[in-house]
């Protein structure tokens, strides 16, 4: 699963040469399953066991700094009851956030973006989740691009949303970087965007159901109707992951993503 052509990361599994591309292997929240999720830490442990890509959250701090972080609120990894844009990147970061998962990763701390960055660098692709909640931009898009450009990871990134209104900002500011609109059944997600129904009003180069809505109708929707490739969450049994790999999709995001690199191996082998 090694990176040779930064150009190729997210292009087609096979294109019109015949050439094939790699399965994309994500640790979810870095690898999530070993350290707490989105810390420093969960990325070096990612680091540690040469898993290809990674998947984080961002958001934005009240003082317009992009912070990885998946939920809202601050309370579940930290104790803090307290919402993310309402705190300034200094506060967040005074924050214990691993202590939650082991007394072991107390000090952990909510990170910068571009600390990930400059931890990762080119050693990793990258899926950036936009978590933003409302259809009115807060600039959370342009911050983001700004670092990605900043960091040199255009061609390493792509970007992703339960908001179909963050994936039309972002297409519209950076074409050159794909997009995926993530989707599931859960009740907070709207009636009208739980089978990928963004991918018709805002088209993308990807497609993000949760796992358990990846069949043979739906992978055929997504590969054949939209044109988009399919990546999936999250899956972290490896018998899932062959299941889905025989669908026909383009890249797995995993809690435990060294259970599954032996399925992408052998896929890509």
């Amino acid at each position: 699963m090694e990176i040779n052509n930064h150009k190729s990361i997210f292009a087609p599994a096979s294109d019109a040469a015949g050439s094939t591309h790699p399965l994309l292997l994500f640790g979810h929240r870095g690898y999530s399953a070993l350290a707490p999720e989105n810390t420093l830490a969960a990325f070096t442990v990612l680091l540690e066991h040469k898993i290809p890509g990674v998947e984080l959250d961002v958001q934005l701090s009240r003082d317009g700094k992009v912070v990885v972080i998946h939920d809202e609120n601050v309370k579940r990894v930290t104790g803090l009851d307290a919402l993310v844009q309402d705190c300034s990147a200094r506060e967040l970061r005074k924050l214990d956030a691993g202590g939650w998962f082991n007394k072991s990763f107390r000090g952990q701390r909510i990170p910068l973006l571009d600390e990930v960055f400059e931890l990762l660098g080119d050693k990793v692709y990258y899926d950036v989740e936009l978590k933003w909640g409302q259809r009115r931009s807060c600039g959370l898009e342009e911050a983001v691009v700004e670092r990605i450009r900043s960091h040199a990871l255009v061609e390493r990134c792509l970007i992703s949303s339960f908001n179909p209104y963050c994936i039309r900002k972002t297409r519209q500011l950076v074409p050159d970087i794909p997009t995926a609109h993530i989707y599931s059944r859960h009740s907070s997600i709207p009636l009208l965007l739980r089978h990928g129904e963004a991918g018709i009003a805002i088209p993308t180069p990807f497609m993000k159901p949760w796992s358990n809505q990846v069949n043979l109708f739906s992978s055929f929707f997504i590969r054949r109707v939209l044109k988009s490739q399919i990546l999936t969450w999250t899956v972290d049994d490896p018998e899932e992951a062959t299941r889905l790999v025989h669908l026909g999709v383009r890249g797995l995001i995993s809690n435990h993503p060294g259970k599954i690199k032996a399925v992408v191996s052998a896929k890509d082998q």
